[in-house]
């Protein structure tokens, strides 16, 4: 008997008519999504006790549950039912309340249901849970698999709740509300030891072919377990902490073999490791991966949780899957790059250096990268923030900022830990829009009072907006020229949208962007949507809007392009700063005009080309920045311009505006990147590279 054997084994159950109903159920909040990782594994566990195999029947629920479709999602459980044992769910804090409250109509229609939750979220929250939704019957901490087919077994043996109470007491790892109206907590479970005990959700019938091919994302694991301890991660502090645990190669490549052999083409998969690439054998995992898309002709979309301190393995790992046309942009993980920042979240970051040296890598490759930092961690200010942003932006990466969401079982979330650095919270959207996803978000704290805050995280738009969509060659161009950082432009394009545009729709947006994380429970949606289009995905939607609003008519782009850079020119000129002839800065301005008709395309499905002539040392600063790719480098004609023609193919003219304007804001999509740039002189010698550059790409070869 192993560790995860840990519990009473009742008697034999003397013989039923028909097998009991356990249902499993997973509210998502990710469209198009009918499979879930967490219930293949208890589905698995479960049906491998030959007694409850024999006893029981199965039925899993993967349903959206945003706005309208919670509604359904219920109705299509409830109407699953017929008088069931048991109905689990997995909870996330973007499902708590939903979960919950299925879970009550459940036990309002089967009083003698069984009602089970787990999950990060309510793990060690049993007075929470019990509190906020008294018709729970178990909570499980923890690993759920092994524990749910304890349960499942006591549940059998024992109909009445008051019976079951000494065979759950005996049950490691769970609370358990008493007839008495006390929370009982058992003995903490022991962790997994052996993963191959753990039986396959891809062998027999646990997940149908149709299943698989129906989902258009698919989470998978190859290890668990984190060895770092980030205060503000659950893995780190409230579930892993703890050596790296793997399952066998010999078992990952026989369920990714399955997989993509009956995945649809372009699905979505998620390797849910914490730290993808800090094994060695994760490369060989890669290469398998690649081996089997060749042989079903299959595209995936591969995304993971890049190890931490990104390393070399990373590096040849985003090769392989990127020049296999597997995955998109890699993180280059920081959070902050701020020392104190650092030392207070417990988390050993990446040197500047090598963060500057990785970039200097990924660009050499044409890989792309994006750098997440969270606005809102204990001990950074608004000044170390927009240091943070100028730095990935001026190491030639994409800055991604995130607000800080207080996750159960960390440290932050510790009444200590946030009485002495003064944390305050606010339960609101994740962000404007998304009024389905709601989070406890730090708004201040003993370094960053409240308006602060809100300058950092209003600062969000104008970076997308102008940075990664629409001016990104011109605001390059700019820094170098005036020494001013790009970042303080930025800020400077942030007045110009509230105070200077002159479109009142963009400056109503602007406004109301504000105002929504000002004021949460006052989202305009319907004047919102009335701008974006009922079509738009429910993220980020005054960027989306404002964005469409600028680009969905040719000449209104430009000249939303050129008061912008008026207004930057003159606030520069004003400093006493160096700048560009303003004519060949215009020039540089049509090249990123050029790169904006993509996001035109997505609403137009009209493929458009621009003829481009930039002065030939500008293109060679966006060239060596890797803003334009590298290989459209071109030489200079006598007029001393780079003459070409960018061209959106063909296909982006058939992908919607929605997905690829969040691909940008997330910094998988990359305008000059996304469309041709063909040439019409002859090509520049290659230039020479640096050490990094240079070992990046022979160690590829």
């Amino acid at each position: 008997m192993t560790s995860a054997d840990v519990s009473t084994r009742p008697g034999p159950r003397p013989a039923i008519d028909e097998p009991r109903q356990v249902h499993l159920v997973d509210l998502t909040v990710m469209p198009s999504v009918r499979y879930s990782a967490v219930l293949g594994y208890m589905q698995a566990a479960a049906q491998a006790d030959p007694e409850l195999a024999a006893s029981c029947s199965f039925t899993k629920h993967v349903y959206m549950k945003a706005g309208d479709a919670f509604e359904g999602a219920c109705a299509k459980v409830l109407d699953a039912l017929d008088n069931p044992l048991a109905v689990a769910f997995t909870v996330y804090y973007w499902n708590r309340a939903s979960s919950t409250e299925l879970a009550r109509r459940v036990k309002e229609r089967w009083p003698n249901c069984r009602i089970v939750l787990g999950g990060n979220d309510v793990t060690h929250q049993q007075d929470a849970v019990f509190a906020e939704a008294p018709w729970v019957d178990v909570l499980v901490h923890g690993e759920g698999e092994i524990r749910f087919r304890d349960l499942l077994r006591v549940f059998l043996h024992q109909e009445e709740r008051a019976t079951a109470e000494k065979e759950l007491a005996e049950v490691p790892g769970i609370s358990f509300l008493r007839t008495d109206g006390e929370v009982e907590t058992t003995a903490e479970a022991p962790r997994i030891a052996d993963f191959d005990e753990l039986p396959s959700p891809f062998e027999g019938d646990v997940w149908s072919d149709e299943d698989i091919a129906r989902s258009q994302m698919l989470v998978y694991e190859t290890n668990r377990g984190c060895p770092y301890s980030c205060s503000f991660c659950y893995w780190g502090t409230g579930a892993t902490n703890s050596r790296v645990r793997q399952f066998s190669m010999e078992r990952i490549k026989a369920e990714l073999e399955r997989i993509i052999r009956v995945c649809a083409d372009n699905t979505r998969m998620f390797i849910a490791d914490a730290n993808f690439g800090m094994l060695a054998r994760d490369v060989e995992i890669a290469e398998h991966v690649v081996e089997l898309c060749q042989r079903y002709n299959k595209r995936l979309l591969v995304m993971t949780n890049w190890a931490k301190n990104t390393n070399g393995r990373v590096v040849e790992i985003a090769s392989i899957l990127y020049k296999a046309g597997l995955t998109g942009a890699i993180t280059l993980s920081a959070q902050s790059f701020n020392a104190e920042v650092l030392q207070i979240a417990n988390r050993k970051n990446i040197r500047v250096s090598h963060y500057r040296r990785m970039q200097t890598q990924f660009r050499a490759l044409d890989i792309p990268t994006y750098t997440d930092l969270i606005w809102g961690l204990p001990g950074e200010t608004l000044v170390s923030l927009l240091e943070g942003i100028e730095e990935a932006i001026a190491s030639g990466g994409s800055p991604v900022v995130y607000p800080l969401f207080l996750l159960n079982n960390t440290d932050y979330t510790h009444e200590r830990f946030r009485d002495e650095h003064g944390l305050r919270t606010t339960h609101m959207p994740c962000d404007p829009g998304s009024t389905d996803l709601y989070s406890d978000v730090v708004t201040e704290h003993s370094r960053m009072p409240f308006e602060d805050w809100l300058t950092g995280i209003v600062l969000r738009l104008p970076l997308t907006l102008f940075h990664k969509c629409l001016l990104r060659c011109t605001l390059r161009v700019l820094a170098e020229t005036s020494g001013a950082r790009t970042v303080d432009l930025l800020q400077l394009l942030e007045t110009f949208l509230r105070e200077k545009v002159e479109d009142p729709v963009v400056a109503w947006l602007m406004a109301d962007y504000e105002r929504a994380w000002r004021e949460p429970d006052n989202f305009d949606a319907k004047t919102i949507y009335g701008h974006a289009g009922r079509s738009m995905i429910q993220e980020e939607i005054h960027y989306q809007a404002i964005l469409r609003r600028m680009v969905s008519d040719e000449g209104r782009a430009a000249r939303h392009a050129r008061a912008a850079v008026d207004f930057l020119y003159e606030a520069l000129a004003e400093q006493g700063r160096p700048l560009p002839d303003r004519a060949e800065l215009d020039r540089v301005t049509e090249l990123d005009m050029a790169a904006a008709a993509v996001f035109r395309a997505g609403i137009t499905h009209e493929a458009e080309q621009h003829d481009i002539a930039v002065p030939a040392p500008m293109y060679e600063v966006l060239r060596s920045y890797g803003d334009v790719p590298a290989q459209s480098g071109l030489a200079s004609s006598a007029d001393g311009l780079v003459h070409g023609r960018v061209e959106v193919p063909e296909f982006r003219a058939r992908y919607p505006f929605s997905p690829y304007t969040l691909s940008v804001w997330h910094a998988s999509g990359r305008p000059l990147h996304d469309v041709n740039i063909s040439l019409t002189v002859q090509q520049l010698p290659e230039r020479d590279m640096d050490e990094d550059e240079a070992d990046a790409v022979s160690h590829i070869a």
